[in-house]
């Protein structure tokens, strides 16, 4: 007997510490964050696109700390809205039945059999397991569920499980470690399998794996959505499209110089960010340089939005160059062209010939002069080599003014600076233009802003603690830039437009909007194939 009881202890420990052993790994499963590349790891790399969602604790927790009162109930009951769509017909509660095991979730299609190029890509779903029991109990509810039937099969030694609903949907699922693997065919299921037992997957493409895996470099991320094959996706995007809908042009226009693409959302302390990684055709790559704007501290606080960048004539150039190829963007090609032409003007020559340096275009708040019916103005500043031929198109553009005999075209001194106007009797200026150095010509809509934008203004939109809150976490050295302060405009909205025309925006919508600080996108280029784009919605702080 005292010979068994070192045995019996052992057993006991072995039993004991294999139980400590669980109860910890699956305390652990319960704060784990999954990211991309778990789940990519069951993807096979044929896969033309996933989507992975996360429900990451660090993101979930910076936006709580968002939002009105009013914007957190719609969300929520938007919430409440999908998950009972998604389970109606079902016996399923989501707190009860899904949340506890559910962890990362990636949608992938598949690309269709080859003697099929014109279906659908099929459909694969992985989801991460945070709770193997829980994750358990739901897949036996699932096969009882009154009515429903399920036929077991096995695959490279894993069971499949066919489930038919009694509503008729019909799916297949099957469990790979911590992954369950779902789709409407058996098909995709089988190919998970084959990839989990070795197959090439998604996860071991390398050149997208470290984007992929980073969320395209989002903080807590949320969301990412990885395109493998962009050619491919919009090939058959275009050819699953109801025969009633069309797409934007932008969205065709750039499948030929895009080879794949990664965006990420996440949350941080300033809101919530969304992050796109292009990779690039190396035929298509063009150098354009990245430098911080000149011409953002030209603009004042008052500023409500603003759009900058480089090289409009290069962007027109690639606009008439698609336009061989799309009849859609052809006609805006012309119809811009006709409308100069119209002012005896040559769009290509006249107008964006000489926009060949960086170009800044902001809508300005005021109420003073003739901008106090409409409360803001406009103002455009072009960085130039051909001044020349920047001067011949105002002039043309003054003698087609002076044609018309309610308005008169004189000069004026601005801050030491000669300043072109064109004015109204009895409600003021309408429009100037002038030089601001030797290549940086302006253009202004309202007298106020005239004298505004020929100014050094006293509180910079690029140092007021708006612009810093909306726009400065995004690179500041970039190709292309866009900034709304959206409090300024729903305060411009409220006094102006919705006093007018108070149905213009709905109850929801303004709600969502006021819950926003700003808005701000840059576009950039850290390697040479790669075009990337970062967009911050800046969110007002809650008071809960």
């Amino acid at each position: 007997m005292p010979a068994k009881k070192p045995k019996l202890l052992i057993a006991a420990s072995i039993v004991a510490a294999g139980s400590a052993a669980v109860y910890f790994y699956f305390q652990g499963l319960k704060n784990k964050v999954f990211n991309p590349q778990d789940s990519a790891k069951v993807v096979p790399d044929e896969a033309m696109m996933a989507a992975f969602i996360s429900p990451n604790p660090q993101a979930l927790s910076h936006l709580q700390r968002f939002g009105t009162p009013g914007a957190q109930k719609l969300v929520g009951q938007g919430l409440n809205a999908f998950q009972e769509q998604s389970l109606a017909g079902t016996q399923i509660d989501f707190d009860r039945d899904l949340k506890p095991w559910l962890g990362g979730v990636m949608v992938a299609l598949l690309p269709p059999d080859a003697a099929a190029k014109t279906e659908p890509p099929k459909l694969l779903v992985v989801v991460s397991v945070n709770n193997k029991i829980s994750a358990w109990n739901f897949a036996n509810k699932l096969k009882s569920q009154p009515g429903a039937t399920t036929q077991e099969t096995e695959y490279k030694g894993v069971k499949i499980y066919e489930i038919a609903e009694p509503t008729g949907k019909r799916y297949s699922v099957a469990l790979l470690n911590d992954q369950l693997v779902m789709a409407p065919l058996k098909k995709p299921v089988e190919l998970a399998i084959d990839t989990f037992t070795g197959e090439p997957s998604l996860a071991t493409q390398q050149s997208t794996t470290k984007f992929f895996a980073e969320s395209a470099g989002v903080k807590n991320p949320i969301a990412t959505v990885y395109i493998a094959d962009y050619p491919a996706a919009i090939e058959q995007l275009k050819a699953n499209l109801p025969a009633d809908m069309q797409l934007p042009w932008t969205v065709f226009s750039q499948f030929k110089q895009v080879k794949s693409l990664v965006a990420g959302i996440g949350a941080d302390s300033e809101g919530l960010r969304v992050k796109t990684i292009a990779q690039l055709d190396p035929k298509f790559v063009q150098q354009n340089p990245q430098l911080a704007s000149k011409l953002l501290p030209k603009f004042p606080d008052e500023t409500i939005a603003l759009i900058g960048g480089k090289g409009i004539d290069k962007i027109w150039s690639q606009a008439t160059a698609e336009a061989k190829d799309s009849p859609e963007v052809d006609r805006g090609v012309q119809q811009v062209r006709d409308s100069f032409k119209r002012l005896d003007l040559d769009a290509d020559r006249d107008v964006f010939g000489w926009m060949n340096g960086e170009f800044a275009i902001g809508a300005i708040g005021s109420n003073q002069g003739i901008l106090s019916q409409l409360g803001m103005g406009a103002a455009m500043i072009f960085e130039t080599s051909d001044r020349p031929a920047a001067e011949a198109t105002l002039k043309k553009l003054d003698a087609i003014a002076k044609s018309n005999p309610t308005v008169s075209v004189a000069p004026r001194q601005v801050q030491g600076k000669e300043v072109t106007e064109w004015q109204i009797p009895q409600q003021g200026t309408l429009f100037g233009h002038g030089w601001l150095n030797e290549n940086s010509v302006f253009v202004a809509f309202g007298g106020p802003l005239v004298d505004v934008i020929t100014s050094t203004p006293p509180q910079p939109l690029s140092s007021s603690p708006s612009f810093q809150a909306i726009a400065t976490s995004l690179p500041q050295a970039n190709q292309g830039y866009f900034y709304i302060d959206m409090e300024k405009t729903m305060s411009w909205a409220n006094q102006y437009l919705l006093a007018v025309q108070p149905n213009l925006v709905s109850p929801p919508t303004a709600e969502l909007l006021n819950s926003l600080r700003g808005v701000s996108v840059v576009t950039a280029s850290t390697q040479p194939t790669n075009a990337e784009l970062e967009m911050l919605f800046a969110l007002k702080k809650s008071n809960n």
